[in-house]
């Protein structure tokens, strides 16, 4: 299996970023929670030599890959205190109840193991947005959220280049108009969003 391509905004130049800031050491397992058919896991397997295992709630996306389990990010099928990292990339603005999910990062990683997450963000009004967008919080809100979950942040970078990149590609390709109906919002409502991309580090706080 070589990797696959990444439908996200910066792909895995990103994610490099992310290992990088971390310092995983080779061997240290981490998770990617919402993984598709797994690109992330082998990459960070075979570029990182990291003990990476991908999660994700459809059977149809995992079947016979290796190193991938069909799971919710709610339930991980991993002990308390036994991952050094979790990755969302794309995922927990899509996710139910990113309460739930980011609680059950913090069961799972050891004291001081990093949660890495890239995804959109309002810079302007929050929403939510149907297809590949889902909840759009602002800045504010997504900290906070980590805070309640015993999460402290280390590192926040606005990457809303890579998601111009996209978005143009997407809108060369469809048109804006079916771009903005898969979305479920017209152009003065994207505007009023002012959607970004962000790519955040936290490290889970307390014993």
């Amino acid at each position: 299996m070589t990797d696959e391509p990444v439908l996200r905004p910066g792909g895995f130049a990103l994610t490099d970023r992310a290992l990088a800031f971390c310092a995983f050491p080779p061997g240290a397992r981490i998770l990617d929670l919402g993984c598709g058919r797994g690109a992330t896991v082998h990459h960070a397997r075979r570029v990182h030599r990291l003990d990476a295992w991908g999660v994700d709630p459809d059977p149809a996306r995992v079947a016979g890959r290796a190193h991938l389990l069909r799971a919710r990010a709610e339930h991980l099928p991993f002990p308390a205190d036994s991952v050094a990292g979790v990755l969302l990339e794309c995922s927990l603005s899509v996710m139910d109840d990113p309460e739930a999910v980011l609680a059950e990062c913090r069961r799972v990683l050891r004291p001081g193991g990093r949660l890495v997450l890239s995804d959109v963000y309002a810079r302007g009004q929050a929403a939510r947005l149907r297809g590949c967008l889902g909840r759009v919080d602002r800045k504010e809100t997504l900290v906070a959220r980590l805070s309640a979950q015993g999460f402290g942040l280390e590192l926040f970078e606005d990457c809303s280049e890579h998601l111009r990149v996209l978005w143009a590609q997407q809108v060369f390709e469809k048109g804006l108009a079916a771009l903005c109906a898969e979305l479920g919002a017209d152009r003065d409502g994207l505007g009023a969003v002012d959607c970004g991309y962000c790519l955040l580090v936290a490290r889970r706080e307390g014993a």
